[in-house]
């Protein structure tokens, strides 16, 4: 990212692109993250978040379209393979995100970009804690996590 002061003007072209593959890997991520998780987890990953996430990747999408009058590129995002370390992964994207809104919304003057940048940094940070929630209940639940492999209610014979 640029070295920019605060309050120095619009949002940076190559920052929006950033933004629009993180909010897609996001959705990815969110998507696969349904199937993958257990019963009990399955409502935080439901298509009301998954509209969240479309809804705030088509706001960056716009945004980017009004500064370059092409539309955005999407990068090709491998989704997890396991629940446990798309949680983690998960949560790394989401803090990374918080970080980047909180940079750009420090640097930025529009207060619609403001408005919509600080709302972005509040949704990430409150996902990374859900997500921080769930992956320490799966610990909690399931004792040891790498012995289960995962698998949270599942009764194995001896």
């Amino acid at each position: 990212m640029m070295d920019r002061t605060p309050g120095s003007g619009p949002i940076a072209v190559h920052d929006l692109q950033h933004l629009i593959q993180a909010e897609y890997r996001s959705m990815i991520y969110a998507q696969r993250m349904m199937q993958l998780a257990p019963p009990e987890h399955r409502t935080y990953f439901s298509r009301h978040a998954e509209m969240k996430r479309r809804e705030r990747l088509a706001v960056w999408a716009g945004w980017y379209h009004r500064l370059t009058a092409c539309y955005p590129v999407f990068s090709k995002v491998e989704p997890p393979k396991d629940y446990a370390a798309g949680l983690r992964a998960s949560i790394a994207d989401s803090l990374d995100a918080a970080d980047t809104y909180a940079w750009l919304l420090d640097r930025a003057d529009e207060p619609q970009l403001q408005w919509l940048l600080q709302r972005a940094l509040n949704g990430e940070t409150r996902w990374a804690v859900r997500l921080q929630s769930l992956y320490s209940g799966l610990w909690m639940e399931g004792g040891d996590f790498a012995a289960s492999k995962g698998r949270i209610g599942v009764i194995r014979k001896p």
